[in-house]
């Protein structure tokens, strides 16, 4: 196979290949898609960023999770900011859940999480838009380690770098009763 993998010179064929390789059977089925939910109260920080604390929850945009494979997640703390319905900062957490916690449970690309979910933080990336909806930097994806901790009210997670950068992000779900926040419909796909 490798022979004739070396004569292929499809990008397409390469990459179904190497999804082929990466992804295991079980992971094709519904083990993937994503959760989001508005926030009460968010604190974000990251280097070369002012600290932003949002009491009121008014500007608190969202938290997505996003579980592209069982076991690996991305913690997406999105946060209003300049007070443009447009601009906003965003301090993302991807890592590996702990192997006692479960992922979530995803049908057609919705989920819902299984709290606790403890993480084992990978990676961190930053982006932060204008109040056009443009990038207002370059994103910076960095490789850290750190720990989330989610819960059904509190969410936190941190991360350091090898060259001692820190990130650190703080929020609260809505108290909504006996029920949790509903999960978001899966994106439409343009035909």
């Amino acid at each position: 196979m490798a022979g004739s993998a070396r004569h292929c010179r499809s990008p397409v064929w390469i990459g179904a290949l190497a999804a082929a390789v990466v992804m295991p059977a079980w992971a094709h089925a519904d083990g993937f898609g994503r959760w989001e939910s508005p926030l009460r109260r968010c604190q974000l920080l990251w280097p070369g960023a002012s600290p932003v604390a949002v009491g009121s929850g008014s500007n608190c945009l969202k938290l997505r999770l996003d579980q592209s494979v069982e076991g690996m997640l991305r913690v997406r703390f999105i946060n209003a900011a300049l007070g443009s319905r447009f601009a906003s900062e965003e301090l993302t957490f991807a890592g590996l859940l702990l192997r006692s916690d479960q992922p979530m449970r995803c049908k057609q690309g919705t989920c819902a999480p299984s709290w606790p979910l403890r993480m084992q933080v990978h990676g961190v990336a930053s982006r932060r838009f204008d109040g056009r909806g443009l990038a207002a930097h370059v994103p910076s994806n960095q490789l850290a380690k750190g720990s989330c901790s989610l819960g059904p009210d509190q969410l936190i997670c941190e991360a350091k770098g090898a060259n001692g950068l820190q990130w650190q992000a703080s929020a609260e779900l809505p108290r909504q009763g006996p029920s949790r926040p509903r999960a978001t419909e899966p994106a439409q796909k343009r035909p």
